[in-house]
């Protein structure tokens, strides 16, 4: 860029200095991949370093100045004691301003090049940087006047002697910039917007550079690096699904099949099983089941790092993907010997019907068939479409196996004890609030992974599941009995409820039940009043991660039905968004609810939770500065997520709100 343009622009725009630091970094200290929150400079005081701007290397020494643009990674390598000054701040043109200097600014934005050079009078630079770095620390405004007047005579001095010693700005490459960073942040929340924000662009313009170099878009690119990152861990260790969903930037797994199959053709299941199959191939002519015969030594999946309804995993003990059985072949066979046994005396009995024989119906039979009569029509054959199809039931089950939280609490609702219903996330096995209607009920494992020849040995004569969990056992599933399957477990939880109403022929107590709550909900919402306008947030807090909680999850759907107010954060149609510590800001509120994610014994959540909350953005919240910072029961606010929680919500928020 010409100087000359360079310095006309400084002189039409504004300029606000953010922040002046003094660092010192001792040997063997370095600083990894800082990347600049706007425009910079960097002046050294004291000592050398290896310094690095996106990756090109400089020798820096005591009074070499260097400047980077918004967006820029830093690296310092340090041998001795270093010194630096790093200055942040912000130019832009103030609007309307004159279209050349618009054109100037899009084109060549000075305040984003790259330069460094070693002043030919460097006391001249330091004393105006010694005077910034002391006066920045002082409180009043005039202070920081003082330091903005400062910081003018120090960039005139730096283009005067730039202008001297024929030093030119270079330009930044941003797809470089965005290249390296996505490389580096793979795993973080990536967005457009934070490309464009981070490197100071228009997002129009900056996908044409990107799509113009690398033919293609930032976001594909992103996903592609995720991709074969998930790949190469999919072939090369034995994470579970989840944790590598997490691992490369997706907090829910189910998406994260969804872009995996997209992407290569296949799901991640079937990619690692096609790539087992190959090396397996090789060196054995069998394989063993994947399920075990029978329920040894059942074990919770998941402790505690859930959430309704789309859970991620970080514990150690979670199954893996794939796990073989150590079940004997003898097993296998019997339980095969079993089933063939049953069905032939099943068809032996209807043949002796059919030919006229002999048999008749004993006593209790016969009273079962007179009872049955009036109800004829509860009886009769009915079609229920569901998630994998269509299903055609008859009569009502009474012996169901129920593979999902949400679904339980359903069944509950409803008058129906299941035989068999896969483990809670919290509890042992049961939540606390429906435990005592659980009893006798037989654990299956857990949502992610139930025991199919468990499930089998119950003798079910219908099973509830959901795609989203189970699709890839479902042909298994239908071998054992009649199976229903919900299509999700996000958003509104009413939706699969009916549905598990009309599987097990419960319709009438479906609605009754649903009526009820919902003639709850209307009348707490007729006496919140002006209180419904109080802005609720809803954070979770777990070893990994910290969220907010949008309005497509458990508790956001009642909100929304209660007509309470969100902050702009969560007031989304979306489900949940990751946080950074720099994004706390978006947890403000009237009043914000946290549930903390924790497994037994650990207290590595809890440690998260102190962190943050000591944190000087945390403490600058309003709901901090009021004391409104309430934690609350995961289970009941996020993990079960059925008629019986959303219940026990209702009467949470009726007393925090003292609704009469």
């Amino acid at each position: 860029m010409n100087l000359n343009e360079h310095i006309v622009l400084w002189n039409h725009v504004s300029v606000k200095v953010i922040d002046v630091r003094r660092i010192l970094l001792k040997s063997g200290e370095e600083l990894r991949s800082y990347r600049l929150p706007s425009s910079a400079y960097l002046y050294i005081v004291r000592g050398s370093a290896q310094v690095k701007w996106d990756g090109k290397v400089t020798l820096a020494k005591r009074f070499h100045v260097l400047h980077g643009g918004k967006g820029m990674c830093l690296d310092i390598e340090v041998d001795e004691l270093f010194e630096y000054y790093l200055i942040l701040y912000k130019a832009f043109l103030p609007l309307p301003s004159r279209q050349d200097l618009v054109r100037m600014m899009e084109n060549n934005n000075p305040f984003l090049m790259q330069y460094g050079f070693d002043p030919h009078y460097p006391i001249a630079l330091f004393h105006k940087v010694e005077l910034m770095g002391a006066i920045w620390r002082q409180t009043e405004a005039v202070d920081k006047l003082y330091v903005k007047a400062l910081f003018y005579q120090f960039v005139h001095e730096m283009m005067r002697q730039l202008s001297h010693q024929g030093i030119h700005p270079v330009k930044p490459d941003p797809v470089a910039q965005a290249i390296r960073y996505i490389h580096e942040n793979y795993k973080d929340h990536v967005t457009l917007e934070s490309l464009v924000d981070m490197l100071d662009l228009n997002s129009r313009q900056f996908l044409r550079m990107f799509k113009s170099q690398m033919d293609t878009s930032p976001i594909d690119y992103l996903i592609q690096v995720r991709m074969n990152k998930a790949k190469e861990l999919l072939l090369n260790s034995e994470f579970t699904l989840r944790e590598i969903a997490e691992w490369v930037g997706y907090s829910d797994s189910y998406y994260f099949s969804r872009i995996f199959k997209k992407a290569e053709g296949l799901s991640p299941t079937s990619f690692k099983e096609n790539a087992r199959k190959t090396a397996f191939g090789r060196n054995n002519p069998s394989r063993m089941s994947k399920y075990p015969i029978v329920a040894k030594n059942l074990r919770r999946y998941i402790v505690n790092e859930h959430d309704n309804h789309y859970q991620r995993i970080d514990r150690r003990g979670d199954l893996h993907m794939y796990r073989k059985s150590k079940v004997s072949m003898a097993a296998t066979l019997l339980f095969c010997f079993t089933l063939i046994l049953s069905a032939c005396a099943s068809n032996a009995g209807n043949s002796n019907s059919t030919n006229g024989g002999a048999a008749s119906p004993s006593g209790s039979e016969a009273a079962a068939t007179q009872t049955a009569s009036p109800s004829s029509e509860n009886e009769a054959p009915r079609v229920v479409k569901h998630a994998m199809g269509e299903e055609t039931l008859t009569g009502t089950p009474k012996r169901v196996v129920i593979l999902t939280n949400e679904g339980t609490e359903a069944l509950l609702a409803v008058g129906i004890k299941p035989v068999g219903a896969v483990q809670s996330w919290i509890g042992d096995p049961w939540y606390d609030h429906i435990k005592d209607e659980m009893v006798d009920v037989t654990a299956v494992g857990d949502e992610l992974q139930p025991n199919v020849e468990l499930i089998a040995s119950l003798k079910p004569d219908l099973i509830i599941g959901n795609k989203v969990r189970q699709e890839k056992i479902y042909e298994q599933l239908k071998q054992i009995a009649p199976t229903v399957f919900s299509e999700d477990l996000a958003g509104d939880w009413k939706i699969n409820f009916k549905l598990y109403s009309e599987a097990v022929n419960k319709q009438a107590e479906g609605e009754k039940a649903m009526e009820a709550f919902d003639k709850r909900v209307e009348e707490v919402k007729a006496k919140l009043g002006d209180k419904a306008a109080t802005k609720v947030s809803v954070a979770r807090f777990s070893a990994s991660q910290v969220r907010i909680y949008q309005k497509q999850t458990f508790s956001g759907v009642l909100l929304s039905q209660l007509g309470i107010a969100r902050p702009a954060s969560q007031d989304k149609d979306s489900f949940i968004e990751v946080m950074t510590k720099e994004m706390i800001p978006s947890m403000d509120g009237d009043v914000l609810f946290y549930f903390v994610s924790e497994a037994p014994g650990k207290t590595d959540a809890s440690k998260v939770v102190e962190e943050w909350m000591n944190d000087p953005l945390f403490k600058n919240l309003e709901v901090t500065k009021n004391n409104k910072v309430i934690q609350v029961d995961e289970a009941i606010w996020n993990s079960a997520g059925g008629y019986e929680a959303a219940n026990l919500l209702l009467d949470e928020l009726v007393e925090y709100f003292e609704v009469k």
